[in-house]
C-alpha cells in the first residue's frame, strides 16, 4: 500500500481517536448553561460523557523536501469532517469529505474491528494504528486524541496546563511511541454545559494539523 501523506491521514488523525456511530442532538446556543465547573467538576463530567459527536474542519501541514532535497516546502491537505463516537459501545464513525461534498474517507469501528474506506476500496484491522500507518505511513496518537482534544490527559505523565484565570486546559504535552506531541487549546465554547475548546494545532516532529470544531455534542 502507499504510504504518501493523503486524505486519509487527515480522517485518521481524528478517526483513532474515538469510537462512536451514534447519532447526537446538540443543544442550541440559547440552551448553553453558563455555570463555571470546576477543573475536576469538569473532567468527571467529560468522562461520565461516554457519547459524543464533532464537526468541524481539517488541515494537516507536513514539511516535505524537494525533489532535489535542496528545500523543504509545506505540504497542505484539509477536509471537513463528522466524527461520531460512543465509548460505552466501544463504536466510531468518521467521515472526511472535501469542500465539493465527496467523501474522501470513511471509518467505522466497532470494538477492535476496523473498516476503512478511502477511493472506493476497503481495508480492514484490528490495530486501528498499524492500519493507519499501513496506509499513509505515520504514526497516529489515535484513542489519545478522543482525550486531548476534550482537554484530558491520555496518560499519567501527561503534562496539562490551565489558564490561570479560567483553569480551563491550554495546552498538553505527551510523549506517544517516543515522540513528543504538542496540543494546544483555544477558542472555548459552551455546548451542553461545558466549555469545549473548538480550535487545536497538534506539533510532531515536521506534522502540524490544525483542527477548528463548529459543534461538539456531548451525552451521557
Amino acid at each position: 500500500m502507499s504510504k504518501n501523506f493523503s486524505p486519509l491521514l487527515s480522517l485518521f488523525l481524528i478517526t483513532s481517536l474515538v469510537l462512536s456511530g451514534c447519532s447526537l442532538k446538540p443543544k442550541s446556543s440559547s440552551e448553553e448553561n453558563t455555570l463555571t465547573l470546576t477543573p475536576k467538576q469538569r473532567t468527571a463530567q467529560l468522562l461520565q460523557s461516554k457519547k459524543w459527536q464533532l464537526r468541524g474542519k481539517i488541515a494537516f501541514i507536513q514539511k516535505i523536501k524537494s525533489k532535489n532535497g535542496n528545500k523543504i516546502k509545506d505540504k497542505r491537505e484539509s477536509a471537513s469532517m463528522t466524527w461520531q463516537v460512543n465509548d460505552k459501545n466501544q463504536t466510531q464513525e468518521l467521515n472526511l469529505t472535501s469542500f465539493l461534498g465527496i467523501n474522501v474517507l470513511h471509518l467505522e469501528s466497532n470494538q477492535n474491528q476496523h473498516l476503512i474506506k478511502v477511493d472506493g476500496k476497503e481495508y480492514q484491522g484490528t490495530n486501528l494504528p498499524q492500519l493507519i500507518y499501513s496506509l499513509t505511513g505515520l504514526i497516529l496518537p489515535t484513542k489519545a486524541l478522543s482525550f486531548w482534544l476534550k482537554g484530558l490527559p491520555y496518560k499519567e505523565t501527561d503534562v496539562l496546563e490551565t489558564d490561570k484565570n479560567t483553569q480551563l486546559p491550554m495546552s498538553i504535552s505527551s510523549y506517544y511511541n517516543n515522540a513528543l506531541w504538542q496540543i494546544n487549546h483555544s477558542n472555548y465554547r459552551t455546548f451542553n454545559g461545558i466549555k469545549m475548546a473548538t480550535k487545536f494545532t497538534i506539533k510532531k516532529d515536521n506534522l502540524l494539523i490544525k483542527i477548528a470544531v463548529t459543534k461538539w455534542a456531548l451525552d451521557e
